[in-house]
């Protein structure tokens, strides 16, 4: 299916079988080469997500660009986001969106889910609020007065629950939501001052009340490298609910091949977020798919690495190689002797131990 060699592996030990024809090696041979012939087709798997760990110089940069330039040369009708932390995701052939105090560009959070069973500002309110929440961590009182703001800032803009065509009006941004704060406290709200302090970064950043892109391009890369972990967390926990919902409401499709990916390099930053345990769950079906990095499999929950059909190890810290071992079925002994840009694959049932092709030697490739 991958590559000229591979066998189930029942129980936790990493083994490589040879191929049984020439024929069956010929047809395996479609996809994406990660390297050493071994090739990963979404296609040919129950999903087409993929779940990546590396410590810190284990290549995981280098496999990530890789993965992510040989898929718009290989499906080059696919459109790519990369959610960029680091700022180090760089590609031949981007568009790259900046998001920093001075960027003329934003992410609304804002932005409606149109579904009409599952969307509406109402809906939308409560999942921003979830959101910083979570990031700024709001108290109790802080999530209902947020609550409470964001229907306003909706119906202000003339956007009601009660009224779905009003959805597609213009949508209010945290320009809308700082005014409605001040006028708070203006009007002597004493919570409202402490939620203010609280967003205070968010507001002084602005990227959350900036035009947001139309986001057209191929391939599309969000550099959150220059804003604070908890903003730059927003914004990503933003953009991925924005592309589920978009794929959501386009319906089911019948191809196996995703028309959307997603890449996020570092999960820790979304740890606590549902967005893509939703993705994991539900984006097959609607045509996206998710590529999910981190230095730690604690960064990744049980539904990620659960229904991720795709899992590619790269050296792990030695603090990890047992429990790694045990919760992706690998051998212990291998996981320990990895070298950099060297990975233990697993795809669905069948694992292969590969040599990464990295980002820097594919466009040496292609002049």
């Amino acid at each position: 299916m991958f590559s000229k060699k591979h066998k189930p592996l029942p129980n936790p030990v990493f083994q490589v079988a040879e191929s049984s024809s020439t024929t069956e090696a010929l047809l395996e041979q479609t996809g994406i080469l990660l390297g050493d012939n071994c090739y990963w087709n979404p296609v040919a798997l129950p999903n087409g997500h993929i779940v990546v760990i590396g410590a810190s110089g284990s290549g995981k940069t280098q496999t990530l660009k890789a993965i992510a330039y040989s898929m718009r040369q290989t499906y080059p009708d696919i459109q790519v986001f990369c959610v960029d932390f680091h700022g180090d995701q760089e590609i031949i052939g981007e568009t790259c969106y900046p998001l920093h105090m001075a960027s003329p560009h934003g992410i609304n959070p804002l932005v409606i889910n149109l579904d009409p069973e599952g969307g509406g500002p109402n809906l939308q309110a409560i999942a921003v609020t979830q959101t910083l929440k979570r990031s700024l961590q709001l108290g109790p009182n802080q999530e209902g007065l947020m609550l409470e703001i964001l229907e306003t800032c909706y119906n202000l803009r003339g956007i009601t629950q009660e009224q779905p065509t009003s959805w597609t009006k213009k949508t209010p941004n945290f320009s809308d939501i700082q005014k409605v704060i001040e006028g708070r406290i203006e009007n002597g709200c004493k919570e409202s001052v402490k939620l203010k302090l609280k967003m205070a970064a968010s507001f002084q950043y602005g990227v959350f009340s900036r035009p947001q892109p139309e986001f057209k391009e191929k391939h599309i890369r969000i550099d959150l490298s220059k804003l604070p972990p908890e903003i730059g967390a927003i914004a990503a926990e933003s953009l991925a609910w924005q592309l589920m919902n978009q794929h959501r409401l386009g319906g089911e499709r019948s191809e196996k091949l995703p028309c959307t990916y997603l890449v996020i390099d570092e999960a820790k930053e979304l740890k606590k977020s549902r967005a893509c345990d939703r993705i994991i769950a539900d984006g097959r079906k609607y045509g996206l798919g998710l590529i999910l990095a981190s230095q730690s499999e604690r960064h990744l929950s049980a539904d990620v690495i659960g229904n991720s059909s795709t899992k590619i190890v790269l050296p792990v810290d030695s603090s990890e190689v047992k429990k790694v071992a045990a919760k992706f079925r690998l051998a212990e002994n291998k996981l320990a002797q990895l070298k950099e840009l060297s990975a233990l694959c697993r795809f669905g049932k069948d694992a292969e131990q590969v040599n990464i092709l990295p980002y820097y030697q594919r466009i040496e490739q292609h002049g």
